[in-house]
């Protein structure tokens, strides 16, 4: 299945974005209807968010997002698998949302580039014959995207981690998004 970061937007009728989103990955609460679930916020703009988490409330609930000191009253505009769209009730400032107020999308991508940088200046490691021998299938490379994940929702669950390796678990959620990107790709290209 394709990941949500990846849809068009035509696959979410109610969800109009009028806004630019900011990219994250932080934790919170969605409380609807007397309960409330964690969450990870993937994306937020003024007048919205998209959320993921397990047990989501249905189009049309209303509710409320929370993380920390902040909250803002929302509904939920479409449900797809495990995430919604929110629409807020008032104007959030995303900047308020994210991790100590300061980390964005491009410090994220910074880390990634230090990362690479120093990976590259690394000594290589010689192995006599490829781990994998045969030609990836897709099902390989989701079933690869899909055992990230669950390691990133572990790490994502403990607050101690969250708060020492945001930028980690936000790579961690792009290279799931990129693999399950190429797993398409493959199955296409595949299919042709």
């Amino acid at each position: 299945m394709i990941s949500a970061a990846y849809e068009s937007l035509s696959q979410h009728r109610n969800c109009m974005r009028a806004e630019e989103r900011t990219n994250l990955f932080v934790m919170a609460k969605l409380a609807a209807g007397g309960s409330a679930c964690t969450v990870k916020v993937r994306n937020i703009s003024a007048g919205g968010a998209m959320v993921e988490g397990a047990a989501l409330p249905p189009p049309g609930t209303p509710c409320r997002l929370l993380r920390g000191n902040i909250s803002i009253e929302a509904q939920v505009i479409w449900l797809h698998a495990n995430r919604v769209g929110l629409q807020f009730r008032g104007r959030a400032e995303p900047k308020d949302w994210l991790p100590s107020g300061q980390n964005t999308q491009s410090d994220v991508d910074q880390a990634v580039a230090q990362a690479k940088a120093e990976l590259s200046q690394a000594p290589i490691a010689r192995s006599p014959a490829p781990l994998i021998s045969t030609a990836l299938a897709p099902a390989d490379v989701a079933q690869v995207a899909d055992t990230l994940e669950i390691l990133a929702d572990e790490l994502a669950d403990d607050p101690v981690v969250v708060a020492g390796y945001l930028a980690k678990l936000q790579t961690f959620d792009i290279a799931v998004q990129t693999l399950r990107k190429l797993a398409v790709m493959l199955e296409r290209s595949s299919a042709k």
